[in-house]
């Protein structure tokens, strides 16, 4: 590449900031990310590929694959803290209803830790700690209620399920992550395929703007009316981790529903959420 072209790149990264590649291969060290969504407390050593990134990019899942020769050295990450390393192989397919669906194998695997996030780079993905907070405060339930309410669901039963406190940017200033969810359920724990009245799951974002907290939504379904064999979704945090290695932390969540589950990251800057990338496999 030239000097002119590099300094056009620099610009054009100043402009618009770091963007998702999903075309052919670029020439920078690839950094893999895969997680492992452990709903059923199975501890498979096998997760989804999340995706990746390379020279200032983020790479989606088909990208990444791609350019992932297996042997890559993988940090592993619970909620709260680093898990251990281990050796990931090359992606690979499912097959039948998760053909499309990008899988890597790690080793050796930590059973019995959880969800985990791994991350093939040479930084500390949990730069700053994650702090799991009581889901008692009824600031939190408020802040849910009110969202629910402005989803169409009137008289909302508010279950708190997770409260997350993180400095995402470095700024200094923590920010809340909460996570809520009603439904029914098995006799086993799992999900039903049918979503009753006031059902709900949602991860939302509590953050200081200008002296002020403003509530954010960073994924959600509502069931402001019965409906049967819709397959409502349960979404959860799994992990907060720098992954690309610029210092600031993205939100990596989980979902489930009757029939399958799945990984996505979001990254957070200012009043806007994007979601990177996502994996999962289901009927």
């Amino acid at each position: 590449m030239t000097i002119i072209q590099l300094t056009l790149a620099a610009i054009m990264a100043l402009l618009l900031g770091p963007w998702t590649h999903a075309g052919p291969a670029i020439a920078a060290p690839v950094f893999p990310i895969v997680a492992f969504n452990d709903f059923f407390g199975d501890s498979k050593p096998t997760g989804y590929l999340l995706g990746g990134s390379a020279g200032g990019q983020w790479l989606k899942p088909e990208a990444a694959a791609g350019l992932i020769p297996g042997g890559e050295s993988y940090r592993l990450y619970t909620l709260t803290g680093e898990a251990g390393a281990s050796v990931g192989g090359k992606p690979a397919k499912g097959e039948d209803n998760c053909a499309d669906t990008l899988y890597v194998t790690l080793t050796p695997f930590p059973a019995g830790r959880g969800s985990l996030v791994a991350v093939a780079g040479p930084w500390n993905a949990m730069p700053r700690a994650v702090k799991i907070a009581g889901t008692a405060p009824q600031v939190y339930k408020e802040a849910a209620a009110e969202i629910l309410r402005g989803k169409g669901i009137a008289n909302p039963s508010v279950h708190i399920t997770q409260v997350i406190r993180v400095d995402l940017d470095g700024d200094g200033e923590e920010e809340v992550l909460v996570s809520a969810t009603n439904y029914a359920r098995f006799t086993h724990g799992g999900l039903t395929p049918d979503a009753r009245a006031g059902d709900y799951s949602l991860v939302f974002l509590r953050q200081v703007v200008q002296g002020k907290v403003v509530t954010r939504i960073i994924t959600g379904e509502y069931y402001p009316r019965a409906k049967k064999f819709t397959g409502p979704a349960e979404h959860r945090i799994i992990g907060v981790l720098d992954l690309n290695g610029d210092g600031r932390l993205e939100v990596v969540l989980s979902g489930r529903y009757y029939e399958g589950d799945w990984v996505e990251a979001y990254r957070i800057e200012g009043a806007k959420i994007t979601k990177l990338f996502n994996m999962g496999c289901g009927a």
